[in-house]
Formats: structure tokens, C-alpha cells, sequence
């Protein structure tokens, strides 16, 4: 059908070009015209390119006028008749003017159908590529599209998890655990709002102990429920790391509060307070605003009002942030006590990233 339909355009198009050139017309003026090339136009002429049926229909009306008498010419060319000659009863040229008609929506529906096709696999393709899960249900909450990724995670067929019952998924594979996203899964269904989950436990049909983010969108038409969207992110491995860090920073602060004589604090690479303990505040009675500000200069002018010689410990102190090995030095405070205080510098690769500060009440020692 198609190459039919080309076939009549191009003999119509050459039969209206020549009386267009026959009027001054030339291929450049129409190209201009049209806003393509003249090399374009002596192509789609000759038959070697087919113009688009959006351009077809510009041409025709360059040349002649509306696109169905344009075609009907051209197929009178084709059957060999007098493309000029209009029947007086007017019916053979209705339905060839009717033929040329559903010739064009035919053609038309197949290039729609084409770019539907086309557009669908786009974004499955998309999809499917995709570094992340998407999960999609069904009215009836049942699995009817999954991508590759989550499939992968599940660690089970595609062909077992298609038709699943969400709300039961638990039951299909007895080795997974949802609850969590669950959670989100029938709350963004009863709200018909848009759930986020983060950090879900989860533990995949195969078995797999995993953390999910993500979002449970609801599909509405109309305000009725037509299913559910699940795009899943991978958490795993920075929960779990997460977690880590949490455990060893609670290890880290109890390790230097389950001492009861040192004063302990840490600095990092710009001399900022990163930790320190209780005992550290209490010998200096410091304020916790002015520990949670970070400010060494700050945290030294307290101390040094504390100073017997404040001149030497403001010089000691600021030797303290500048030394790049363990230094240790002493001074004595107006109430008596006498302080022991040792820098030790921590590096990395070689390279300071801060500093460990012990500080020690030796008064019972000083005598």
C-alpha cells in the first residue's frame, strides 16, 4: 500500500512540477519555499527518497492543492488516463478521490502504529538498563512487569514473580521478608499518595538480606486505583557501613569515657574538636557551648584564665598545634593543681590529619 501510495505521488509531483516550471518555477525557488534542499527536491523527483507524509502534503499544496485530488491525479496518471479530464457524473472520481482518502489514513495509522512501537520500546529499553529497580502491579495488586535489575536481586525467575499477590509475597517465597516496604506498599493504596521508603530491611525470595529506598507511587485514573509503581534503590551496602561507623563511633566514645583520669580529646588536621570526654570538660569546668563551637583559640583563652603562667601556657599551647611529633609539657593552675598535657599527632599516609591530647592531673605527683 505504501509503495503504491509513493509510487502515485511521485507521478503526480512530476506532472505538476512541469507546469510549475513551465510558469518561472525552478527546484531552488521550492525548496526555499519549503524550507529544504534543492538537492532534497530532485530526489524525493527521481524517486530515490520518499518524502514524509508531512511533506507530501506540502508539496501538494505548493504545487496544485488539496493532498487527495493531488494523489487521485496521480493514480489517473498510473492507469493511464487524461490526468486533466473531469467525468461530468462525478462518481468514479468520489471513489477514487475515497480510495486515495483511506489510502492516506491507512498509512497514516501504520506510521502512528510504527512510532508507538518504537516509543514503547524506547522506554523499555530504558528500563531495563537502568542501575535500579522498578516493580509495576496491577489493579488487583498482582506483579505484571518487573526490570531486569530487581529481577537479578530477587535471585528467582521472572516467570515466578509475574502474577505474584504483593500483599502476600511473603507466602509465595517463605524465604523473603517485606514487611517494611510492605508498610509503604498499603498505606500509598489506601491514601492513594505517594510512599517513600528508606533504608527498608528486606530479605529477597533467594534468601538475601538487602536495604531498600525507594517509593510506592500509586496509579489513578479518575480517583480510581489502577495499580502501583515500586522504583527500589540498592541500600545495602551503605546501611551497612553506616551502621559500622555508628557502632564504632559509640565504641569509640565509650572506650574514652570508661576512664575516669584522663582528660581526652581529639582533634582533627585544622585543630577543630572532633571528640572528647567528660573528663576532659569537668577538669576545666568548660561550657558545652563553647566545646560544641569547635574553636581552639576559644577553648585555650578559657583554660588559660585557669593559668598560673599564662604567658607560658598560651606559648606551650600554641607549640601543641604546630608540633608534627608527641610533645609533652606541664603547668600549673591558681587552684593548685598541676596538669600534664601530651600531643600526640596522627597521621595518614604520611600525611598530619590530626591530633590525639591527653591530659593528666598530676597534683599528687608535683611534690
Amino acid at each position: 500500500m505504501s509503495h503504491d501510495l509513493q509510487e502515485i505521488f511521485v507521478l503526480a509531483f512530476n506532472y505538476f512540477y512541469k507546469k510549475y516550471k513551465a510558469k518561472g518555477g525552478t527546484q531552488n525557488k521550492l525548496a526555499r519555499r519549503l524550507g529544504i534542499t534543492q538537492s532534497y527536491v530532485s530526489a524525493v523527483l527521481n524517486g530515490s527518497k520518499t518524502a514524509s507524509l508531512d511533506l507530501q502534503d506540502q508539496l501538494s499544496n505548493a504545487l496544485y492543492g488539496p493532498y487527495e485530488e493531488f494523489l487521485a491525479i496521480g493514480r489517473r496518471l498510473k492507469n493511464g488516463l487524461d490526468p486533466e479530464f473531469i467525468l461530468q457524473a462525478g462518481q468514479d472520481e468520489g471513489v477514487e478521490s475515497l480510495i486515495n482518502r483511506l489510502s492516506h489514513y491507512v498509512m497514516d495509522h501504520q506510521r502512528i502504529e510504527k512510532q508507538l512501537v518504537e516509543t514503547k520500546n524506547f522506554y523499555e529499553t530504558v528500563v531495563e538498563k537502568m542501575q535500579s529497580g522498578v516493580l509495576v502491579t496491577d489493579e488487583n495488586d498482582e506483579i505484571y512487569y518487573i526490570n531486569s535489575w530487581l529481577v537479578n536481586k530477587y535471585g528467582v525467575s521472572r516467570e515466578a514473580l509475574m502474577g505474584t499477590y504483593i500483599p502476600e509475597m511473603g507466602r509465595a517465597f517463605p524465604m523473603g521478608r517485606f514487611d517494611e516496604i510492605l508498610i509503604h506498599y498499603m498505606k500509598a493504596r489506601e491514601t492513594l499518595e505517594p510512599q517513600e521508603f528508606r533504608n527498608a530491611a528486606v530479605i529477597s525470595p533467594s534468601g538475601e538480606e538487602a536495604y531498600r529506598s525507594g517509593w510506592c507511587i500509586p496509579v489513578v485514573d479518575h480517583r480510581q486505583y489502577r495499580g502501583m509503581i515500586i522504583t527500589v534503590g540498592d541500600m545495602t551496602e551503605q546501611t551497612i557501613l553506616k551502621k559500622k561507623l555508628e557502632e564504632e563511633t559509640w565504641l569509640m566514645r565509650a572506650a574514652m569515657e570508661s576512664t575516669d583520669w584522663v582528660g581526652w580529646v581529639i582533634l582533627d588536621k585544622v585543630n577543630r574538636i572532633i571528640k572528647y570526654n567528660s573528663i576532659y570538660q569537668q577538669m576545666f569546668d568548660m561550657p558545652e557551648e563553647l566545646l560544641r563551637e569547635n574553636n581552639p583559640r576559644k577553648n585555650i583563652e578559657w583554660v588559660k584564665n585557669m593559668m598560673c603562667d599564662q604567658d607560658y601556657f598560651m606559648q606551650m599551647s600554641f607549640q601543641v598545634l604546630k608540633q608534627g611529633k608527641k610533645f609533652t609539657h606541664e603547668f600549673d593552675l591558681l587552684d593548685g593543681r598541676r596538669i600534664r598535657r601530651v600531643s600526640l599527632p596522627l597521621f595518614r599516609d604520611g600525611e598530619l590529619v590530626g591530633r590525639n591530647i591527653l591530659v593528666y592531673d598530676i597534683t599528687e605527683d608535683k611534690d
